[in-house]
């Protein structure tokens, strides 16, 4: 038997494919021709006004271009540091640190002591010493007596000399018996030279011996670290057990006095805008207010690489102040009276910054300089006189040449208060 054939199928279910998708396409082109025919009939916009002055003006606020006082400021940035840090080291070589009384954050006064070192040699040779002294003052009361005794010796020789001398005048003394009497004085006298010799070395010997005591008691001394002036302990390197050296790192950094200052950066072309007394706010991170100061000197050299020069500003007294952190500040230049005008009126494009004049409410762009900000207020270098008005807000959707509605504000509102 032959199976059935499905051509005859497959041919129906193709015309039934084709007919609903030209059925669609028809709906969708009647679709289309009902939406033209209507949109014909709307009226364009284009052809029923007159151009941007045949429409309705727009709400436009303006403000005046008004002088106001300006304060003139130069934002700078830098690093607190001490203004003057004093060093403590030691002054001897080899001694162990044994005693810490100070460490970093302390406020310290004028001798107070801040570590101790190791004293038990020095004090041992302080006893030798002691005994050194002791032998030269027992040395010197000898060489006293013994002065005593030889002066003694060189009278009475000399006498015996002056007698014989006389005897031998009359010649009832032999000339050998005068020589003897000769010899024996000069012999007293030499005796006595050097007696007085001998006394002049033990005073000597005890005066080196004081001199040696003296050199220990300043090393004894020295073993105590002390604070060379009040301030507050930034940095300390000396620890227990460790033996100090001079040539080493100093024990402890102490800030004088704490004083803490603004060294900001400041570009070399506003250096000789800068002087001496100027008064100056800084802003630490973290700290909301500002802390109030003044330039105490402005360094007269430039970084050759940076071309930054330093100005050094004196702080008033702060608890977040501590030496190396970061802040930035603003100096105070001057005050001049200046033209401004809200900051919302001033607008940025390819040619630079410029504002909307409003000319017998008509809009027209003027290129303006500006300069410094105050407030909600900016300064007006170039291109606007006291006195001309200018476009606060609805800015967009003015357009150079428009005729506008205008809503006057004072300067108040504006932002000048």
């Amino acid at each position: 038997m032959k199976k059935p054939s499905l051509r005859p199928a497959w041919i129906a279910l193709l015309m039934l494919v084709v007919t609903v998708c030209v059925y669609i396409f028809a709906v969708i082109g009647a679709k289309r021709q009902q939406i033209e025919a209507v949109a014909t009939q709307l009226p364009d916009p284009r052809r029923d006004t007159d151009g941007p002055l045949g429409a309705a003006p727009i709400a436009t606020t303006l403000a005046r271009a008004e002088r106001h006082s300006i304060t003139e400021t130069l934002a700078v940035t830098g690093s607190l540091v001490a203004r003057e840090e004093i060093v403590v080291g030691t002054e001897l070589d080899g001694l162990r640190i044994v005693e810490i009384l100070a460490d970093v954050g302390d406020r310290v006064e004028q001798g107070q002591v801040l570590a101790r070192l190791d004293a038990t040699m020095l004090r041992t040779q302080l006893a030798q010493n002691t005994s050194m002294i002791a032998i030269a003052e027992a040395s010197i009361a000898q060489m006293k007596a013994s002065i005593a005794e030889a002066q003694a010796t060189e009278a009475e020789a000399a006498d015996a000399l002056k007698r014989t001398q006389t005897l031998g005048a009359t010649g009832t003394t032999s000339p050998v018996q005068l020589l003897a009497r000769e010899t024996q004085a000069k012999v007293a006298a030499a005796k006595a030279t050097a007696a007085e010799a001998n006394f002049r070395i033990a005073k000597a010997e005890q005066a080196l011996a004081e001199a040696q005591r003296s050199e220990i008691d300043l090393k004894i001394a020295r073993t105590e670290l002390k604070a060379p002036a009040a301030g507050t302990i930034s940095r300390r390197a000396a620890r227990l057990g460790a033996v100090a050296s001079m040539a080493g790192e100093p024990l402890f950094r102490i800030v004088r006095n704490s004083e803490i200052e603004f060294d900001a950066e400041v570009p070399e072309t506003m250096l000789s805008q800068i002087v001496p007394g100027q008064t100056v706010e800084v802003w630490l991170a973290g700290v909301s207010e500002a802390i109030g100061g003044h330039v105490r000197l402005v360094d007269p050299t430039v970084d050759k690489m940076s071309r930054l020069g330093r100005v050094a500003v004196a702080l008033s007294r702060h608890p977040a102040m501590r030496a190396g952190i970061f802040a930035r500040g603003n100096i105070t230049l001057g005050r001049r009276q200046a033209v401004t005008v809200p900051l919302s009126a001033v607008l940025f494009g390819k040619e630079g910054t410029y504002v909307q004049l409003a000319t017998n409410n008509v809009v027209e762009i003027r290129n303006v300089e500006t300069g410094f900000k105050r407030g909600t207020r900016v300064e007006i270098v170039n291109g606007l006189i006291e006195g001309q008005e200018v476009v606060v807000r609805a800015a967009a959707f003015a357009r150079p040449g428009e005729r506008i509605a205008p809503v006057r504000i004072d300067a108040r509102a504006a932002g000048g208060g």
